[in-house]
């Protein structure tokens, strides 16, 4: 009976150093692949879609000045789709003065609103930003002022959007398209269709300051990172 007892003991002895055994390696395997830093979007091949996009906004979405593309990497998932759903149904560039959002709208209509659209906002929203250095001249302490005062409470203190509020990442994005998109809402070009709920929001804020003031606050922006 005392051998029997010992036996059963060291089995259980046994099951439990290797149960912890197991434990430890399914652990150290689920890190590994679930939180490794490899295992980022920038290292996982653009889908099919992002190829037409990608000659103007870059390979990893970081934006070309120089064609008037904007930064889209890591903007948030929703704002991406709401523009290119914007664009594709005619909410947004369809007035005829403005010619880049027509272009954008043309390059929407070739894509599946319901497959193509979830692909490419998922892609580009786990892209990381690219942020470039900028020559921006203004009052750094005026822009402080004026944008927390205007634009901080739905865009974040440093810029960094708000996803609570519906309002995207402004750090690191080329602050040229961000004055022609303030000229675009301020003059009525984007932001006055009737289902365009931020943008005409926008359409106000836009109104509410201009000239220095506006270089000022762009100012503030350039320098966030």
């Amino acid at each position: 009976m005392r051998c029997f007892f010992s036996s059963a003991r060291q089995l259980y002895t046994d099951y439990v150093a290797t149960m912890r055994a197991v434990v430890a390696v399914t652990s150290v395997l689920f890190f590994n692949v679930a939180f490794s830093p490899i295992a980022n979007a920038q290292q996982i091949k653009s889908p099919a879609q992002y190829q037409q996009c990608a000659a103007c906004h870059g390979a990893s979405g970081e934006g070309n000045p120089s064609l008037n593309a904007p930064a889209i990497a890591g903007l948030s998932q929703t704002y991406l789709a709401r523009q290119l759903v914007n664009f594709h149904s005619g909410i947004r560039g369809s007035d005829s003065q403005d010619t880049l959002g027509q272009q954008m709208q043309a390059m929407t209509k070739g894509l599946d609103k319901d497959k193509d659209i979830p692909v490419l906002v998922a892609y580009l929203a786990n892209l990381t930003p690219v942020n470039v250095a900028q020559q921006t001249q203004g009052d750094l302490t005026n822009g402080t002022r004026y944008y927390q005062g205007k634009c901080g409470a739905c865009h974040g203190g440093q810029a960094q959007g708000n996803e609570a509020f519906n309002a995207p990442r402004l750090a690191g994005q080329d602050i040229d398209y961000l004055k022609r998109q303030m000229h675009n809402f301020a003059t009525g070009l984007r932001g006055t269709h009737s289902e365009d709920k931020y943008g005409r929001q926008m359409a106000m804020m836009a109104k509410t300051t201009s000239g220095k003031e506006l270089d000022d606050i762009l100012h503030y922006i350039a320098v966030q990172e």
